[in-house]
């Protein structure tokens, strides 16, 4: 993990209030995996207190892409980042998700839950995806460079299916292994949909509100289990994830 100022080659939106930012910094893409997250201080100088966790969204020899959107005044202020400046930068954090080349594969994304999943999708050999949008989609094509089948859906029905993602799912039962990022409520139907077939592993990625990132302030905690007992336990998203195994996760809306 690296604490550095980063040099911004470019930030440009995507879709609506959806941005693309990438980050030059070679010892960064040397370390990151999919999964991963950067923690960043949009300005040098800024009244805006609190780092904003953004998910790595591709890695190239000597850069970092993340896609974010605009929420707050955190991102907004991102969003204005011009290229050539520099953002303040710790990274990368977390646990990835656990990649096997052999194993039939799907991701599943939904919103901005869609970016952390492309990077991964290019070292999967065996995948297809299926990604959610409210209306406005953005990545599409470099997916479909990497999977065998892109199945995509519009809450509004303006591009590719319309409905939710995970009604468009098939035949969950014939994968090995599900990664899955997005809305709460929809991984938590992913979650369902997985635990009914026993063979398939699935890995989720949290997203929780963060202080420091690097598991000091436990703002992030989420509720989990383990085989080992019964009881809940409470885990940090920031260090013990944000990747976890979907049995072990309470998923609330």
């Amino acid at each position: 993990m690296f604490n550095k100022k980063c040099k911004v080659i470019s930030n440009k939106e995507i879709a609506p209030s959806i941005f693309e930012m990438v980050i030059e910094d070679i010892d960064i893409a040397t370390k990151a995996d999919p999964g991963q997250f950067l923690h960043i201080k949009a300005k040098l100088r800024s009244d805006v207190l609190l780092r904003r966790p953004i998910s790595i969204c591709d890695i190239n020899e000597r850069s970092i892409t993340i896609v974010y959107q605009v929420v707050g005044k955190g991102t907004e202020e991102l969003s204005f980042t011009n290229p050539l400046e520099y953002i303040d930068v710790i990274g990368p954090i977390g646990n990835a998700y656990p990649i096997d080349k052999t194993k039939k594969c799907a991701v599943i994304g939904g919103g901005i839950g869609i970016a952390p999943l492309l990077e991964l999708s290019k070292r999967l050999k065996n995948c297809d995806a299926y990604l959610g949008f409210k209306s406005g989609v953005y990545k599409v094509d470099d997916f479909k460079k990497y999977c065998n089948n892109v199945i995509i859906s519009t809450e509004d029905g303006s591009f590719g299916n319309k409905g939710y993602i995970t009604d468009f799912i098939r035949e969950i039962e014939n994968y090995d292994i599900i990664y899955t990022c997005g809305p709460k409520v929809m991984m938590k139907k992913v979650k369902e949909l997985c635990l009914a077939v026993p063979s398939i592993t699935c890995y989720l990625s949290m997203e929780e509100r963060m202080g420091c990132g690097i598991g000091a302030c436990l703002v992030c905690t989420c509720k989990t289990t383990n085989a080992n007992d019964s009881k809940w336990h409470y885990k940090k998203v920031c260090t013990d994830g944000p990747v976890f195994n979907a049995k072990e996760v309470e998923l609330n809306d």
